[in-house]
């Protein structure tokens, strides 16, 4: 599950203040070398730094490293990111610590050598790190640690963001939903009372189960809500429909779900009738609220395998 937003400030304070004891360490060697050519430098900046900075160093070096183990850690359970936003951190951490040693870490992928179309063999991926000018390495640490709140600002989106978020990450091999959600859809009208009770019903059933279900006019938001409902839909964990009234909407959007690849629970009133496109679905009828909540109750238990939560 996403962590709190109070674990990941306490995260990205932390990393704000290795940032900043860094870049009072990188600016005192830039002004300490300012007048030195590089090349008397070259390729060891580290073994003329002053015995006090160096140890300044090797002190942010092992504060980074168990701060990047934990972030990785909570990468993992973000519902945002996948293996390579990890992958990316690992060599952020890498770029960092290179850097504060004054050296640019670098990696690359096997490539295959050729010439004119004759293969000649393959080069191993590999990786080093190479000596470099104390102004480059503060621009190495700051393009890395820019990496890291980056994605640090993707490890818990707020409840209202979650949805938008998840569907506009590009992620397509990777099915992304919020665990123990769902969403209802279903004919809405203050002109039909009976309306909330299906409602209410839906939520008090998938509450029992620990899942907590909306319906669109309980959603805050500040985008088209039509766009707000798909969002919903395409990351709900269960989605169910009732279908009396037919409404087209309600269709709309139980098309839209099945074109995600989901299947909604559905549900109609005893007597209404199913137009084409979902006749060869499992809709059964209820006759009243009871009724209902009995087959969404058995419906469920196959569903999540759950006991009951009284």
């Amino acid at each position: 599950m996403p962590h709190s937003e109070a674990e990941i400030d306490a995260i990205r304070r932390e990393l704000k203040g290795i940032y900043e004891e860094a870049a009072r360490l990188f600016s005192e060697v830039v002004e300490a070398f300012k007048d030195t050519h590089f090349w008397d430098l070259h390729p060891d900046v580290w073994s003329k730094l002053a015995p006090g900075r160096q140890a300044t160093a090797i002190r942010l070096r092992e504060r980074l490293k168990p701060l990047m183990l934990r972030i990785i850690e909570v990468a993992k359970h973000s519902p945002l990111l996948s293996e390579a936003d990890q992958t990316d951190l690992q060599i952020a951490t890498r770029k960092m610590s290179a850097a504060l040693h004054f050296k640019e870490y670098r990696r690359w992928e096997p490539e295959v050598l050729h010439d004119e179309g004759t293969v000649l063999g393959v080069r191993a991926a590999g990786q080093s790190e190479v000596g470099v000018e104390p102004r480059d390495a503060v621009e190495y640490f700051r393009a890395a640690y820019e990496k890291v709140l980056e994605t640090i600002d993707l490890l818990s989106p707020t409840p209202e963001e979650l949805p938008s978020a998840i569907t506009s990450t590009e992620v397509p091999t990777v099915r992304r939903y919020r665990p123990n959600t769902a969403f209802i859809m279903m004919w809405i009208s203050d002109e039909h009372p009976e309306l909330e009770d299906v409602k209410n019903c839906f939520k008090e059933v998938f509450k029992v189960f620990g899942i907590a279900a909306v319906r669109s006019d309980e959603i805050e938001h500040g985008d088209v809500i039509t766009k707000r409902i798909l969002d919903e839909i395409a990351t709900s964990e269960y989605l169910i429909a009732d279908l009396t009234g037919e409404r087209p909407s309600v269709y709309y959007e139980v098309g839209y779900a099945h074109a995600t690849g989901k299947r909604p629970i559905l549900y109609r009133k005893k007597g209404t009738p199913l137009h084409f496109d979902l006749a060869v679905h499992n809709v059964p009828e209820y006759e009243n609220i009871t009724d209902l909540k009995q087959k969404l109750q058995k419906r469920l238990s196959i569903l999540t395998n759950r006991e009951l939560k009284e």
